[in-house]
């Protein structure tokens, strides 16, 4: 069996709070809800459209209800002081954690607008990159780190290979005619192979034809 609030239906007639006009009195002290044919007027205390107890616990405002101190409740206050004396204690104790409630929000409020008020701070000139940016126009352009020697931080390129000179061997001795010949020369000097039917006829120049040449006997 579910729960259903008392003050969400007429305590004399029943009816719910959309056969009621959309609206019921409900009382702050007890949980009795009144529709407006059935309120008893003149014995009731009108308090508003919200509860600062309410408020308290973070809960709005609903349209479909409007607090007030019932007759009944009323009637009981006057007949009983102590009961009148104690939710008059509540009332005001909740009154004190409203009004802190209040002073809290106001200050918050006070340090936004005073950071919105406030100007900007002087930006930090250094900027933590090298390309144009709104507080800094540098431009992103390499560079390198020198060393303490002087030298930069990047590879330095290879040297490059020293230029050499050809010198004439002597042909005096035919061992060193055969080896310059055979480094470089011997396949600039061999002639073109000749391709007959796909196949290669020509023939090197033998190493016995050119170490007896007249050439290499010099």
């Amino acid at each position: 069996m579910g729960f259903s609030c008392s003050q969400h239906q007429c305590w004399d007639c029943q009816q719910k709070t959309s056969d009621a006009g959309g609206m019921i009195f409900r009382c702050r002290w007890c949980e009795r809800g009144f529709c407006e044919d059935c309120l008893d007027w003149d014995k009731t205390e009108l308090i508003g459209d919200h509860l600062k107890e309410y408020e308290l616990l973070e809960f709005p405002s609903v349209n479909q209800a409007f607090y007030i101190c019932c007759p009944s409740c009323k009637d009981h206050h006057d007949s009983d002081p102590a009961a009148r004396l104690f939710c008059a204690n509540q009332a005001q104790e909740i009154d004190k954690q409203y009004e802190i409630m209040l002073a809290e929000q106001n200050t918050k409020i006070a340090i936004v607008v005073t950071d919105l008020e406030t100007p900007n701070s002087t930006p930090d000139t250094q900027s933590l990159t090298d390309a144009s940016t709104i507080e800094s126009s540098a431009v992103a352009t390499p560079y390198c780190i020198m060393d303490e020697g002087g030298a930069s931080s990047k590879k330095k390129r290879k040297a490059a290979p020293a230029s050499f000179k050809v010198e004439a061997l002597p042909l005096d001795d035919p061992s060193l005619a055969a080896a310059a010949f055979d480094s470089d020369s011997y396949a600039s000097s061999t002639k073109k192979r000749k391709t007959v039917s796909g196949k290669d006829r020509s023939k090197p120049t033998s190493r016995s034809k050119i170490l007896s040449s007249p050439l290499a006997g010099r």
